[in-house]
């Protein structure tokens, strides 16, 4: 298993102890046998302590839930991406801030109602947003629920076309293997995607036709 896996036999003998790894089928009072669900389940243990960052308690709490037949598809697929990212809790109630999360996290719900998007209060990316908002206003910024909902018009469709791909796994424990890898690798690829639409845009909107690069630091300045 450790060679076809690339995975060291050590790490493997890891898992095993930590419970990530189901045991195998005693042979010998030395050796197991692992078949295809041990290399499939080890194959999802890696995206999500690598790929997914996340620890080992984490990737634990994912395959209790991947193996609760009281689940169904739609909660295997969530609690790992519930996994991904910041955790953020709301201020205390006596923090100042309190108010201004308490009253940003309203108008996003209401926003996600309007919407009829099905997510839970306790969503991590919904007190993300909230955070991220809160932050815009009391820095001053925009920060309206209009241009969010723009965003999130924008961003539907592109989910959408995500969890058809995601659909082309039946096996489960490939499609949380699928969620955490395109969840974690395509986020910078949409951040990287926005930041090179805002250079475009300033260009026209400045009239340049073709920008020059930025001088490296230390350059010295073309006179040209």
């Amino acid at each position: 298993m450790s060679s076809r896996s690339g995975v060291s036999v050590a790490t493997v003998k890891y898992y095993l102890r930590e419970g990530l790894l189901a045991p195998g089928t005693p042979v010998t009072a030395r050796q197991s046998e692992y078949g295809e669900e041990h290399l499939r389940r080890l194959r999802l243990i890696r995206a999500l302590l690598t790929v997914g960052g996340m620890t080992v308690q984490q990737a634990r709490d994912v395959l209790a839930v991947a193996d609760d037949p009281a689940f169904g598809r739609h909660e295997r697929l969530g609690i790992a991406q519930y996994m991904l990212g910041p955790r953020i809790t709301p201020p205390e109630e006596s923090d100042p801030r309190r108010e201004l999360w308490d009253e940003v996290f309203a108008e996003l719900r209401e926003l996600l109602t309007e919407l009829d998007w099905r997510v839970y209060d306790e969503a991590p990316p919904l007190a993300v947003l909230t955070r991220a908002v809160v932050t815009l206003r009391s820095l001053g910024y925009e920060g309206g629920i209009d241009h969010i909902r723009r965003y999130a018009l924008a961003m539907h469709p592109i989910a959408a076309e995500e969890y058809a791909v995601l659909e082309r796994y039946p096996v489960l424990e490939e499609a949380i293997e699928a969620t955490v890898a395109y969840t974690t690798l395509y986020e910078p690829i949409l951040l990287a995607l926005r930041r090179l639409a805002h250079e475009d845009v300033s260009a026209r909107l400045h009239g340049t036709a073709r920008p020059q690069p930025p001088p490296t630091p230390g350059e010295p300045l073309s006179s040209s």
